[in-house]
């Protein structure tokens, strides 16, 4: 076997040791809140569609879990925090994805912040105390917190779940190349990490000469994800599903 391909093979084997601590850590979720104290913060975003896809694999028993009724996950409370400044490539995807996975149970909230949102969700349904994000350890704030995270000082109550903190811009690319997982068209066109559609450009290191770009998932070094990415101080907080 050449070097390439061990390294080949060593990404793979590592990749199956996190999706299984993924999917221990959701396993883990719902023993602490149970499925009604569980919801999903989904904006269609490569990292929160990773999660929402492992969900669907561990209910539909693609994936195997330690759960009892494990189809429970599909009534799992979704909610979506819409911006007028979204994209709307992005807006039409949320809506399309959550159809053809089958989840029904799910809001959206024309709410600019997650802390406005977490503020009106846990209003409506006080149940909710387990907050499933996207947020991984290369984030702006992934580095900063653990897998179970109570929510800081000035948030409305609850506890941020993360499942795939330790996954990188390649794993997740590879999990959803792998698995055929559908995804927002605009990763073909040189974004590797979406938010505003002012705050966002296509990432210049894909940049080719004749002034095209190559999808997402060519880009060389995860270290320049957010190659492209103007992010403001106030809209940190909403930058853990991209």
């Amino acid at each position: 076997m050449s070097l390439e391909e061990q390294s080949k093979e060593n990404k793979c084997n590592d990749l199956q040791t996190k999706i299984k601590e993924s999917v221990r850590i959701i396993e883990e979720a719902v023993t602490r809140f149970g499925y009604e104290g569980l919801a999903l913060s989904y904006n269609g975003g490569k990292d929160c569609l990773t999660i929402l896809d492992l969900i669907n694999s561990v209910a539909t028993g693609k994936i195997p879990s330690r759960l009892i009724n494990p189809e429970k996950l599909k009534e799992i409370f979704v909610f979506y925090l819409h911006n007028e400044g979204d994209f709307e490539e992005m807006n039409q995807f949320v809506e399309k994805s959550l159809s053809e996975y089958g989840f029904q149970n799910y809001t959206k909230l024309t709410i600019n912040s997650l802390q406005q949102g977490l503020i009106h969700i846990l209003k409506k349904h006080p149940t909710r105390k387990g907050i499933i994000l996207g947020t991984r350890f290369a984030d702006l704030n992934g580095k900063k917190q653990p897998v179970f995270a109570p929510t800081d000082d000035n948030w409305p109550e609850a506890i941020r779940i993360s499942p795939i903190m330790q996954w990188d811009y390649s794993d997740v690319w590879e999990y959803i190349q792998k698995n055929q997982v559908k995804y927002c068209v605009l990763y073909d066109k040189g974004f590797t990490s979406l938010g505003l559609k002012s705050q966002t450009k296509p990432n210049p290191l894909l940049k080719q000469k004749n002034g095209e770009f190559l999808p997402a998932w060519k880009l060389p070094e995860n270290s320049s994800e957010r190659e492209g990415r103007y992010v403001t101080n106030s809209n940190k907080q909403n930058d853990e599903n991209n």
